[in-house]
């Protein structure tokens, strides 16, 4: 759990600052969800942040207030974080045995700006001397939180190695682990402590040799209250808005991923499996050309066990990239040369049992120009090519340079990882204060709160029982707005995409022919639509998908909610 923190205002004696804990607000007017627990409260509990949150738009007028009045004011939404034992993705664990007493630490979970609650840290800062008196807010020069991430291991989450959320002097992020001598440091290298010689022309030579290898860790700006908020709540408060999400990417490289043999076979068509290949295919020894490629086309010429060629070869371009011309991609069309296909022999159109041996890889580059990369739309005959008669059987040879070639393409569509996008990790946080010290001269001191419990946060699909207002339709069979409907939203059309739409029929697209000229003119078109009309549209198709989906998924009770309203007549209406 988290415990409440302020700042307490007015005059300090000599002596160190230091951050103390406050008990929470009495009461709060948004209930809690199930399964929480309180804050700690009372003075001998440890000073950690306490993480409060609110709707959005209560920020920070609201906020102020309620910091102001010592609690949530009537109408407020302010309220501590719930912390549970587990995430709500997880299953709880079992109990530990007895040898193994330590609990799970609570968690909390933090929403997203997407949810419109905000989630806010709080501290207090007061003085290490007798009665703790509160700090004049005048000295904090400047505040701040970061985060960091919680390593993963399988014992106490808490002592860890904390992970910082670094940036270094070209501008590249990642997640760098805290070396713990220096957990401590100032987040910004400048107002670091530099190295110090005496002379100051190597001391600024040092001090730049110093600042171009330092990582700076990422923090969120924190306030100090206006001074008639300290003053009403006699304490000296600080508050800082909790970053839950950022445009912050990773520039380390991403960890390419390793795949296993029995797996990758798996998922392997037929024809590139390492055994015998004896698929019978109705069309073997015939002419195909590009329309074979569709699946569709294939049945209905009553060739259904061409699929299993059609897929093997837009798997090899699509997924394996086997025809981009890369060295990983030749070594696999080398490897499959090392095996044939067997093309059937025809005289005058009589076939005879003779057959043309062809190394399969080649096959598979004719095939991928005449099947998938001729353009129907370039003009010129079609080309054709025949089909083999039979296939060698592959070996493991090849599922090897598969598997390296598609190790070697991840590298290029995995993409690197955001700041908060693994929802499964686990982080904390501490305020820092820059505090200006008693004696003249002296830099600031830096002080730090210490670590917040941990929270998790919450991935932008989940609810965060925030109601909003619904989007009213229009009722398409009202005359009046029929009549008063008009098209809303507008688009620039090329000739060739509105000749296409004009002449090509459902079953063209079947089969894969499209026009592009569709005996239309060659003129630009702008075409308006209604956006509520094209919405009742998609209501009436996503209602059908969701029907049918539901039989595999059965996710209906969840996904659509519709409860009956009574609609009133408008002279029944006694609104004020």
């Amino acid at each position: 759990m988290v415990s409440h923190q302020v700042i307490v205002q007015g005059a300090c004696p000599p002596g160190l600052p230091i951050v103390y804990p406050l008990p929470p607000p009495n009461g709060a007017v948004r209930p809690p969800p199930p399964q929480t627990t309180g804050a700690g409260a009372g003075w001998q509990t440890p000073p950690t942040p306490i993480l409060l949150q609110m709707n959005d738009e209560d920020f920070p007028a609201r906020f102020l207030a309620d910091l102001s009045a010592g609690g949530p004011t009537p109408g407020s939404t302010v309220a501590k974080v719930e912390t549970s034992p587990t995430p709500p993705s997880q299953t709880p664990p079992p109990p530990p045995p007895p040898t193994q007493p330590t609990p799970p630490a609570p968690m909390a979970t933090l929403y997203q700006p997407v949810h419109r609650i905000l989630p806010v840290a709080l501290v207090q800062l007061a003085c290490e001397s007798v009665r703790y008196p509160r700090l004049d807010p005048t000295r904090v020069l400047s505040a701040g939180v970061v985060i960091r991430r919680i390593e993963r291991q399988k014992g106490d989450l808490l002592h860890g190695i904390p992970w910082a959320w670094t940036r270094d002097a070209q501008g590249q992020f990642q997640w760098s682990p805290l070396d713990p001598l220096h957990e401590d440091d100032d987040p910004d290298p400048t107002q670091r402590p530099q190295l110090y010689s005496g002379q100051p022309a190597l001391d600024r030579l040092l001090t730049l040799q110093s600042l171009a290898v330092a990582r700076s860790e990422v923090y969120t700006p924190a306030f100090v209250a206006a001074p008639a908020v300290c003053a009403a709540a006699k304490r000296t408060l600080v508050y800082a808005v909790v970053p839950t999400a950022s445009s912050d990417i990773s520039t380390s490289k991403p960890t390419v991923p390793t795949y296993a043999t029995s797996d990758l076979e798996g998922i392997l068509p037929t024809l590139l499996q390492p055994r015998a290949h004896s698929v019978a295919m109705p069309h073997s020894d015939q002419l195909v050309d590009y329309q074979w490629m569709s699946d569709d086309y294939a049945i209905a010429q009553s060739a259904a066990a061409f699929t299993v060629f059609s897929t093997t070869l837009r798997m090899m371009a699509t997924v394996f990239g086997a025809f981009d011309g890369t060295p990983p991609a030749n070594s696999l069309i080398a490897t499959l040369n090392k095996y044939n296909v067997h093309i059937g022999t025809t005289v005058d159109g009589f076939e005879l049992p003779l057959s043309t041996s062809l190394p399969m890889g080649a096959f598979y580059q004719q095939a991928a120009k005449v099947l998938i990369d001729y353009d129907p739309n370039s003009g010129g005959p079609t080309p054709s090519m025949r089909m083999p008669r039979s296939w060698d059987a592959t070996g493991e040879d090849v599922v090897d340079q598969i598997k390296a070639l598609l190790q070697s393409r991840s590298t290029q569509v995995t993409a690197p990882t955001g700041r908060f996008q693994d929802a499964t990790r686990l982080y904390r946080l501490r305020v820092f204060l820059r505090v200006k010290s008693d004696i003249c001269g002296c830099p600031p001191k830096l002080v730090w709160s210490e670590y917040s419990d941990p929270f998790r946060i919450a991935a932008w699909h989940e609810s965060a029982d925030r109601t909003r207002a619904p989007v009213p339709l229009p009722d398409p069979f009202d005359p009046n707005f029929r009549n008063s409907a008009k098209p809303n939203c507008f688009f620039s059309v090329p000739p060739t995409l509105m000749n296409a739409m004009q002449g090509t029929k459902l079953s063209d697209l079947s089969s894969g022919k499209v026009s592009k000229s569709g005996g239309g003119v060659g003129l630009g078109w702008i075409c308006g639509f209604s956006i509520p009309l094209i919405t009742i549209c998609a209501f009436f198709v996503l209602n059908i998908f969701l029907t049918l989906l539901n039989l595999v998924f059965f996710w209906l009770p969840i996904i659509k909610i519709c409860i009956p309203i009574p609609v009133p007549q408008p002279s029944q209406q006694n609104d004020p």
